[in-house]
């Protein structure tokens, strides 16, 4: 049975035809609204594969922006996880992403040729003043908002590389807002195991006090872990929410 080309989508073949690191990062910084909308997180992973070892800009700046243009904002879970499971980048560069996707904003500088090649020339804002040239040296700024599932892996991966973190990825939680705090906050969880009892303790205790129902099943798993099935199973069902109180282990 014949089946359409992964490449076949005008957006992505575009991207896929470009056989350098930094030409990509430099399309997908100029454009990341640009590229139509895709649920194929693998079109991401091949074309990090497909320029893996050229250019000069880390590994992790690519995936920064792979993760975050919008053509895959549906798929970030799948699509973390997909570049994670991939083996092409060392811990040293996933360590950087997770490090990334925790702060309160990803603010990216390049350069500003990047996105105008000629430069641009301006005249003078008064009589007498030297004009203005942007030229190679001149620098922009863009922003990347990472979305929750990037938050969740983030917390999860500095969580265990790191349990000591456990405070300070807490207190930056706070300043997020609601929905990419209790991300955070469930991951931090996922990687509970990590944790001594005492923290696993106050980061269920945390997690059950959460709004999203998600989180607080997920909390719920951990409970059982420390005080067994029925104690858990009594706590999910004083839930309000019904699937929380259906939750069993």
């Amino acid at each position: 049975m014949w089946q359409e080309s992964p490449w076949a989508d005008e957006s992505i073949a575009e991207l896929a035809e470009i056989e350098d690191a930094d030409e990509l990062c430099r399309r997908l910084v100029h454009s990341p609204w640009g590229w139509g909308s895709s649920s194929r997180c693998g079109e991401a992973v091949d074309l990090l594969a497909r320029v893996r070892g050229t250019g000069t800009l880390p590994g992790s700046f690519l995936a920064l922006l792979l993760c975050t243009c919008m053509r895959w904002d549906r798929v970030t879970a799948k699509l973390i996880a997909a570049l994670e499971g991939s083996g092409m980048l060392p811990e040293a560069d996933l360590d950087e992403l997770a490090e990334a996707f925790l702060s309160e904003e990803v603010v990216i500088e390049y350069p500003f040729l990047w996105a105008c090649p000629q430069g641009l020339d301006f005249d003078p804002p008064r009589p007498g003043e030297p004009a203005v040239h942007i030229g190679e040296h001149t620098m922009a700024r863009t922003e990347r908002h990472p979305a929750p599932p990037l938050r969740r892996w983030g917390a999860a991966r500095t969580l265990r590389s790191d349990p000591g973190k456990l405070d300070g990825l807490l207190e930056s939680a706070s300043s997020l807002a609601p929905l990419h705090r209790d991300a955070v906050l469930h991951g931090l969880i996922d990687s509970a195991g990590s944790l001594d009892e005492s923290d696993r303790r106050r980061l269920v205790e945390r997690g059950l006090r959460c709004g999203v129902g998600r989180v607080r099943r997920a909390a719920l798993d951990r409970l059982c872990e420390l005080d067994g099935p029925e104690a858990a199973i009594r706590r999910a069902r004083a839930d309000t929410d019904r699937s929380v109180r259906a939750w069993r282990p």
